[in-house]
């Protein structure tokens, strides 16, 4: 291949010109394209900001080159370079190393891995360096031999990383960092495995708290905006029953509050405030709320107030870090530790609730400017209403498919993702999405429940636009190169599409503050990927569905990873012991432990596939599963199963039923199938305490706080 004498298009290009070698920078696919015009401005960016003028920028460069020839996603590009380049510049400058002919894998390198330098490096940074640096260097070298051009082949020798003789088995801080990283997971799923019916149930009730929010200051500026009315205008509400709270406000604009505190601001300001001109005029003035006090209604306990409302008391909203004195920072690190978020050894400032997106959980910068000089504390209703919302919309397709964090941020509004089927009469639901590693459109069978929140989700967008129909973007994620089109996403504000970032700082939004710690009193954050494995931990070891089935409905091609994933916490592990004891002297159920080989499975699915499907009505509830029934039909306690108010009476039904079967199979002597009943009855007990939070949160949907407000 010769290089093309037209130069790339990429408006990168004149800032690696005479930076990186010309025939990395001008290096052609096999069609002829510039691979430079391919790759992502992600980790470009970095690379032009952090390793353009290191001695391996063209080492990485042709590591970039190879993964975007690969089809890599950008953010495992991302976390190469990263890697390589932090540990490269640690390793040089420990050694004071001028060239990369200089940097000896046998020696510099061997040294860090045994730990003579940087002996403050945990073995998960070691064990993470190693395989990737190894990794990268047999990807290229491996590129290089068989997909460069023979004619620089020879020519692109030089920019392989060098291939250390040692790896992981030669170090005992693989394995070391390995069971670290599976005993925090395992520690971390065991805490809220028990209580995911709960998380989800909370997450609905605090979003019906900030609705009720946002119907309230809604009312508030339509009083605001009568002729008579004058700001502040105070208000307050009573929350429903189960809160038991009256919340006080104030109704703010910008021009408001600064002839309000004239002592607090400069004659400048106040000129600009009475005139509305400026930063104060008409258009771009606004409304915000001050929240004041919260009191209880019948009882004399603790007033709790807004479930969010210590985040903003606290100030850590946002980049909080900025224009903050260095004894707040350490006040306000301090205390974000202790909730959870950031590391006990980290010298660095969390940001748990910055998503970098404009509009969700954000602050005004008026309000951020000012804030000191209320009374009480200010807040920008809609931002927080719409992390709320989409936080509600992930900490449900999370809890109920499993799904990724890709994988939500691909459901758009069109009829290729979002597909009914009507099934005895009734209409289902699924979304389609791309799953890690594939090409093509995989189903996700969600419940009514899932699609009442995405309309929820679709309405709060059209509000937001002022259009009659959800607008199309660019999605913005890893993996974009898969969704070159515009789409209207649910996941998207201000007319970009959410990337990850923002998904994490609206579900930590929306879960702030609930007690959950592992066995070591660590507490335990919320995560899109911690209630992945929490799914399917709870669907084998308490469900009890077989590993092959489970991974079917993560989407996931190898069984092992399904195992790693579902693999028994210690508290399953405690009680299974137990367990056993009481019938070791009964039965072992040997088939259970064997994983099925796709034959079986085919007779299995022939066996099924006209007695089971997507969205059969089972006791209790909905059927989501289009595989083979994972448990027979014991649908009582089935992960698949969407539990549904509606069919409460059924499970009441089968309670009853359970006690006269119990009663028969003890007269009987089958000490088997009175277990089976009790284990029935249990699960229908279960199921009935999730249907009695769904219909709690529900109630409260429909509660309508009474504003009252007084000039």
């Amino acid at each position: 291949m010769t290089i093309s004498t037209l130069k790339p298009q990429s408006p990168f290009y004149e800032k690696l010109l005479n930076k990186v070698d010309n025939q990395l920078l001008h290096f052609c696919d096999a069609r002829g394209f510039f691979v430079l015009d391919k790759m992502d401005e992600r980790y470009l960016k970095y690379y032009i900001n952090n390793v353009i003028d290191k001695p391996w920028n063209n080492n990485l460069f042709l590591s970039m080159l190879v993964y975007r020839e690969k089809n890599v996603d950008v953010r495992t590009i991302m976390i190469v370079i990263t890697a390589i380049n932090t540990r490269l510049r640690d390793l040089f400058d420990c050694f004071r190393l001028i060239e990369m002919g200089d940097l000896n894998t046998e020696t510099h390198m061997y040294q860090y891995f045994k730990g003579s330098v940087f002996e403050e490096h945990t073995d998960g940074l070691k064990a993470s360096f190693l395989a990737t640096y190894r990794s990268c260097s047999y990807a290229t070298k491996k590129w290089v031999a068989n997909k460069c051009p023979k004619e620089q082949q020879g020519y692109f020798q030089q920019f392989i990383f060098q291939m250390p003789s040692y790896d992981s088995r030669d170090f005992t801080f693989t394995k070391s960092a390995k069971e670290h990283t599976r005993n925090t997971r395992k520690s971390e799923t065991d805490a809220i495995v028990p209580l995911l019916p709960q998380i989800r149930a909370e997450g609905h009730f605090r979003w019906n708290q900030i609705t009720r929010l946002r119907q309230a200051f809604l009312k508030a500026c339509e009083q605001g905006k009568m002729p008579n009315v004058m700001l502040p205008l105070e208000f307050h509400y009573n929350e429903p029953e189960r809160v038991g709270e009256r919340f006080y406000f104030r109704l703010w604009d910008k021009v408001a509050f600064v002839l309000n505190h004239q002592d607090k601001f400069n004659q400048q300001t106040i000129k600009a405030a009475n005139n509305r001109t400026g930063v104060y005029s008409e258009e771009k003035n606004y409304y915000f709320v001050e929240f004041i006090k919260a009191e209880r209604l019948e009882d004399n306990e603790e007033v709790e107030g807004p479930w969010f409302i210590e985040l903003f008391e606290k100030d850590v909203i946002g980049q909080w870090s900025q224009n903050a004195t260095d004894e707040e920072i350490k006040q306000k690190r301090e205390l974000l530790y202790s909730w959870g978020y950031g590391g006990d050894n980290s010298n660095s400032n969390p940001v748990p609730f910055y998503s970098i997106h404009k509009g969700i959980l954000s602050r005004n910068s008026f309000l951020s400017l000012h804030k000191d000089k209320a009374e009480g504390v200010l807040l920008d209703v809609e931002p927080m209403y719409a992390a709320a919302t989409f936080g509600l919309l992930a900490l449900d397709i999370c809890t109920t498919t499993g799904a990724r964090l890709n994988e939500l941020l691909q459901i758009n509004n069109t009829k290729e993702c979002i597909r009914t089927v009507k099934v005895d009469k009734k209409l289902r639901f699924a979304f389609y999405a791309i799953p890690k590693g594939r090409d093509e459109l995989e189903a996700f069978y969600i419940s009514e429940q899932t699609m009442r929140i995405l309309q929820s989700v679709g309405l709060m967008l059209k509000t937001h636009y002022g259009t009659e129909k959800i607008p199309s973007v660019k999605y913005r994620d890893d993996r974009k190169h898969l969704f070159p089109d515009a789409r209207p996403y649910f996941f998207q504000y201000h007319n970009n599409a959410l990337k990850n970032n923002a998904i994490y700082s609206s579900l930590r939004f929306l879960l702030h503050g609930q007690q959950m710690e592992t066995q070591e009193g660590k507490t335990v954050v919320v995560k899109t990927h911690l209630l992945r494995h929490a799914f399917a931990t709870d669907a084998v070891q308490r469900q009890k569905l077989p590993i092959d089935i489970v991974a079917k409905i993560l989407h996931q091609r190898d069984v092992g990873i399904t195992g790693y994933y579902s693999e028994p916490t210690p508290s399953q592990v405690a009680q299974s012991v137990s367990d056993l004891h009481d019938i070791i002297s009964d039965y072992i159920d040997i088939d259970e432990t064997v994983l099925r080989n796709p034959e079986e499975l085919e007779k299995e699915l022939e066996d099924y596939k006209e007695k089971v499907g997507v969205f059969n009505n089972v006791i209790g509830g909905t059927c989501v599963t289009n595989h083979v029934c994972p448990i027979k039909m014991a649908c009582l306690g089935c992960q698949a199963k969407i539990p549904q108010p509606e069919k409460k009476h059924e499970l009441l039904d089968v309670i009853e039923l359970s006690k006269d079967m119990e009663k028969r199979y003890s007269e009987m002597g089958l000490t088997i199938e009175v277990k089976k009943t009790k284990a029935m009855r249990k699960h229908a007990r279960t199921e009935l305490k999730e249907i009695e939070l769904i219909e709690k949160y529900r109630e409260e949907q429909e509660y309508e706080p009474d504003i009252q407000s007084e000039k």
